[in-house]
């Protein structure tokens, strides 16, 4: 039997359909400490992706092969082979990061 009609979403209200419904203080004391470690994580997790975003810069900046006519071909090819990995590395990482964050946006 089917009975989704008789489903009035009440569920979706905090205090009840008629604003009765009481949260146990405990209960409550752990979503506000929630909603303050989230605000105080949320900042920092941004800061680290600025971070991770800076690095990425100085990895593909070119100012690093300045010194590069007295520099080997081969390890000029290296550097830029290790450069390209530790790119896509911090891409991964940055990934993750914006993750978490998109996450807390949500809550």
């Amino acid at each position: 039997m089917d009975d989704s009609s008789l489903y009035t979403g009440i569920d979706s209200e905090p205090n009840g359909v008629f604003g009765n419904e009481e949260v146990d203080k405990d209960t409550e004391k752990i979503l506000q400490d929630q909603k303050q470690l989230v605000a105080e994580l949320t900042p920092k997790l941004q800061s680290l992706i600025d971070m991770i975003d800076s690095e990425i810069d100085l990895v593909m900046s070119i100012d690093r092969f300045t010194t590069a006519t007295m520099t080997k071909e081969k390890d000029i090819r290296a550097e830029l082979q290790a450069a390209a990995l530790y790119k896509v590395y911090l891409g991964g990482l940055k990934t993750k990061f914006v993750l978490a964050l998109n996450e807390t946006h949500k809550k």
